[in-house]
């Protein structure tokens, strides 16, 4: 055995085999070497590599816990970027499946969440959602949650917007804004959530956007969630306006419809916020 001070390892053989370690995190018992802490063996099999015999170093336990933390730790940073070319409210990153409040429709929940499971399948079949209810109820908050988990879980790139942050942005550009690029790089996401379809300015110019947005993610094969206060029957009608069958059309082909359930939860808040104030400015 020998010692190699130039960089603190220590040369063995085992089996006949020439081996080297660091004797400080290394130890060496009955003709093998092991992991200081976790006593775990560390020496491998003699290999046959480009025609001479080897003894590759195995992890032990704590090399194996500190891969795992690199990755784990790898993992949340990749996540905590996309998130943050995601969401246009750095608050929506904190939505969550696990956050969602006691008012949220538990079975609008379950098929969300069964959604996020599947999302492989779905994401071949370019199947979305179209999450739509009454005012307040918690459409932008369950799309984001969605958004979130499936961030978490594949490391995916999502976008959540809507259509009024669409439009704004093509018009504030002005011609400095390559309007083509600006649209091919929103709907190349591999999620796209367009929240609060509906509200947008009713003009040809903005339905025009629309179609565009929603129909590139339909040639692209990308799954779409919408979020909306239109109730279903009333996008499955026929439109007399061109424009608006084309694009309920595709909103009809690309969405399974989950319709949620609830009280508006502004308005319930709103009034909790008056309850309180009054108790206060009541009391002595």
């Amino acid at each position: 055995m020998e010692k190699n001070t130039m960089n603190d390892f220590i040369t063995t053989y085992i089996q006949g085999i020439e081996f080297k370690y660091n004797d400080e995190k290394d130890y060496e018992k009955d003709g093998h070497i092991y992991c200081k802490t976790c006593h775990k063996q560390v020496d491998g099999k003699p290999l046959d590599l480009f025609g001479k015999t080897v003894m590759i170093r195995m992890n032990c336990k704590c090399d194996e816990q500190r891969i795992a933390k690199a990755k784990e730790q790898e993992h949340r940073n990749k996540v905590l970027e996309i998130k943050r070319r995601c969401f246009i409210e750095q608050s929506q990153e904190n939505y969550t499946f696990e956050n969602a409040d006691e008012s949220t429709d538990q079975e609008l929940l379950k098929k969300v969440k069964r959604y996020v499971e599947k999302f492989q399948s779905m994401r071949e079949r370019n199947l979305g959602l179209l999450i739509y209810g009454g005012v307040g109820t918690g459409k932008t908050y369950i799309s984001c949650s969605i958004a979130n988990a499936i961030i978490e879980k594949y490391l995916y790139e999502c976008k959540v917007i809507n259509f009024s942050q669409i439009l704004n942005d093509l018009q504030k550009g002005g011609f400095t804004l390559d309007r083509n690029e600006y649209i091919s790089d929103l709907t190349s996401k591999t999620l796209l959530v367009l929240d609060d379809f509906g509200i947008e300015r009713n003009t040809e110019y903005a339905l025009e956007q629309i179609y565009n947005v929603i129909n590139a993610r339909y040639q692209k094969q990308k799954p779409t969630i919408i979020t909306t206060n239109i109730d279903y029957q009333d996008i499955t009608k026929e439109q007399t306006e061109l424009m608006m069958a084309r694009i309920y059309s595709r909103i009809i082909e690309m969405s399974v419809p989950l319709k949620i359930v609830g009280e508006d939860r502004r308005k319930q808040k709103q009034k909790q916020k008056i309850q309180e104030a009054l108790k206060e400015l009541s009391s002595d």
